[in-house]
């Protein structure tokens, strides 16, 4: 059997092209030579051909060998594409390192390279060769210097305020997820490739590693992690002027950049950091400590957190937590192996960073000789069902930090901070904001809910400081603040009469109380994560389908709109706020004891046949019998946005129904069209509403 093997563009030869043989014939493996032919002796039979090239696509062919005959086979690949152009990028990627840019040229149709440049297209601006950034520079290879820490830091800010979200003005502890921080340390240059034939671009990612953690916003933090700080805006321009007062032991005197609105340090000894900022006011304790872990010898809550997280000393979080998601992570994707890695660390351990010795996962004793035992070679864990049971065993001191504990939400146990008490966002080891749980949760494809959620209106941080803040609305924002609020949502779901608004200790809640509540301008935070989902008791199992578990779920209490929503699954969370909110008005009400509009929200109403006269009430709609009613279509059969998940997986958290989801049910059915015709006739019935009114 023989054969050529070309390239459909030129019809010249392709070298080097392998021919795979099905069925295999031992020690046959012809490749083209220098002028594209190949050959080989093979018993009679049939055969499938493979035959494959560097940039080509694969091509098949059938060939049929008799007993002392020959065959030819002949075939034409055609080029992935008309040149091929490569990048690579080669020296130590750090703040202000200079690289090496190279670009390979592979004409496939033909064609002759007549000349190239580079130009930046996105990222910090760099230096390219001895031009600017915008200034095209002729030649393949090229340098490149990056710029230091400053500007990178300048760009993290830059993508959180009008790529991601918009920065809050407030003095805090900056929350970094990893999508963010990682696209500020992205630099993507694009070298132009002019050929006799035509132009072809290709681009360069240099990925520069920033030396800012992973954080959750908490001001309990590791120590010799670098941590970010922003201030609240200067009421005029001028230089920011930030100082720190370290503890005792701490080299730490000053903060870098502290002339600037951001600045930054690592804590070097455990302790607590007052850091003030003279010209807008500023004034945060930071407090850093160590690692401790949480497990005892069995893989249970060691003792020495339970004796006092004992329900009536502290409460108890470690009993609803000893059967969530969290606490099995590790121990699950262990035993399972698959692709399960080291890569996994950061988020499924305590502690994981192998840039700093702080007693984290992979500063205890034994880590080396588990890592070499369990991820020889840097290769997945071997399945076996015992795996977890003998890290136990073998290196008890790595199974105290595995799994997702207090640590990773609360920071280091060892600090000074975790005794510390007061309303949640007051507390250096507690917050309630999305920042929290973005730190594992927003790492995009396969972790991305939290750029899901950012993507929704629960993240709307305007219209929570507007409706649920003393500063705008005095006492009344304990009503508002009931819904536009996490920290006015977690403590309303707990008072007997949901009716009412927050209460405090003489009933409604004053000002001060509200105050120290956390529904403040400057501490105040939309319908988070922890809004919905109990981070102690979050269920086991997420993706589709999942046992993820809402603070309220099955039935509602009785609800400001003067109805309980039975029956309903996970949206009785999403009812408890998206109902009208004054009160039944109805036909079996009678007259009516008010006269206040209804609160616009009125989904919950629509659905439980509520709030509405001339109809039955409480007659329900069918979608209101749907398991998990609310959460079925906007969350289960609504993919999530394609950007922030993995081909589609997990629920949709963007919360926002596809229209196309109708036809799964009711089949051919666009509910688009529905959409408009019924906002067509709520327009008119507005306008007959206004009309009477007037007159």
């Amino acid at each position: 059997m023989s054969g050529t093997v070309t390239n459909t563009l030129t019809s010249g030869a392709v070298q080097g092209a392998t021919v795979g043989i099905d069925p295999i014939v031992q020690g046959v493996s012809p490749v083209t030579g220098a002028d594209g032919t190949y050959s080989a002796v093979l018993p009679t039979g049939v055969y499938v051909l493979t035959f494959k090239a560097t940039n080509f696509t694969n091509g098949t062919a059938s060939v049929s060998v008799i007993a002392g005959g020959s065959a030819t086979k002949n075939v034409a690949l055609a080029p992935t594409a008309p040149v091929i152009v490569t990048t690579k990028v080669t020296g130590t990627t750090a703040p202000g390192s200079t690289l090496s840019v190279t670009a390979t040229v592979a004409p496939m149709d033909g064609s002759s390279v007549t000349g190239t440049s580079w130009t930046q297209k996105s990222g910090a601006s760099v230096v390219i060769a001895s031009g600017g950034a915008a200034a095209p520079v002729q030649g393949n290879a090229i340098q490149v210097t990056v710029p230091n820490v400053t500007a990178f830091k300048d760009k993290f800010f830059d993508i959180v305020e009008n790529e991601r979200h918009y920065l809050l003005n407030r003095n805090m502890v900056m929350g970094v997820d990893p999508l963010d921080i990682e696209e500020a340390g992205a630099v993507v240059l694009t070298v132009k490739v002019d050929t006799s034939k035509g132009s072809y671009t290709k681009d360069a990612t240099i990925s520069v590693p920033l030396p800012f953690v992973w954080s959750g916003g908490i001001r309990n933090v590791s120590v010799g992690e670098t941590i970010l700080l922003h201030g609240k805006d200067q009421a005029s321009a001028g230089t920011y002027n930030w100082q720190v007062t370290a503890p005792n032991g701490s080299q730490v005197n000053a903060l870098q950049d502290a002339a600037t609105q951001n600045p930054y340090f690592a804590p070097d000894v455990a302790g607590k950091y007052t850091i003030t900022e003279s010209t807008v006011g500023a004034s945060l304790e930071v407090y850093a400590g160590g690692w401790v872990g949480a497990l005892g010898p069995n893989g249970q809550p060691s003792s020495l957190c339970t004796t006092c997280h004992d329900g009536d000393i502290a409460p108890d979080e470690f009993t609803p937590w000893s059967h969530s998601g969290h606490a099995e992570i590790f121990k699950d994707n262990l035993n399972a192996g698959g692709h399960y890695s080291s890569a996994c660390f950061s988020c499924h351990t305590v502690g994981y960073d192998t840039k700093v010795n702080d007693g984290g996962f992979d500063d205890a004793v034994g880590y080396t000789d588990f890592l070499n035992e369990f991820f020889p070679g840097g290769r997945s864990p071997t399945p076996n069902p015992n795996n977890w049971v003998n890290v136990l065993a073998k290196y008890p001191a790595v199974a105290r930090l595995a799994n997702i504990q207090c640590e990773n939400c609360h920071g280091p146990n060892d600090s000074q901070a975790h005794k510390g008490k007061g309303p949640i966002d007051a507390r250096p080891r507690l917050s309630l904001a999305s920042d929290v749980c973005g730190v594992c949760h927003g790492e995009p494809l396969r972790h991305g809910r939290f750029q899901q959620w950012q993507e929704s209106g629960h993240a709307n941080y305007d219209l929570s400081i507007l409706e649920a803040t003393v500063e705008n609305r005095g006492a009344t924002a304990g009503h508002c603040g009931r819904c536009h609020s996490a920290q006015g949502f977690v403590q309303w779901i707990q008072q007997p009469d949901l009716t009412k608004q927050i209460q405090g200790a003489s009933g409604n809640a004053t000002v001060a109380e509200l105050t120290a509540l956390g529904l403040t301008v400057d501490t105040v935070h939309p319908q988070t994560c922890a809004t919905c989902h109990d981070p102690h008791a979050e269920g086991t199992t997420t993706g589709k389908p999942n046992n993820a578990t809402v603070r309220i779920s099955g039935s509602t209490p009785l609800l400001p709109a003067g109805f309980a929503a039975v029956g309903v699954g996970r949206g009785a969370i999403c009812i408890t706020c998206h109902n009208t909110r004054n009160g039944a008005h109805n036909d079996g009400v009678g007259i009516p004891t008010n006269y206040s509009a209804p609160h616009s929200a009125a989904q919950g109403d629509v659905l439980m046949g509520q709030t509405a006269y001339f109809v039955t009430v409480g007659d329900r709609s069918p979608h209101s019998f749907i398991d998990d009613t609310c959460a079925t279509c906007h969350m289960e059969l609504t993919q999530p946005p394609a950007e922030f998940s993995f081909e589609g997986s997990g629920t949709n958290h963007s919360f926002k129904a596809s229209l196309n989801i109708c036809g799964q049910c009711h089949g051919v059915f666009d509910g688009g069209t529905l959409q408009q015709s019924v906002e067509a006739e709520l327009e008119d019935l507005a306008g007959l509403l206004s009309a009477d009114l007037q007159n």
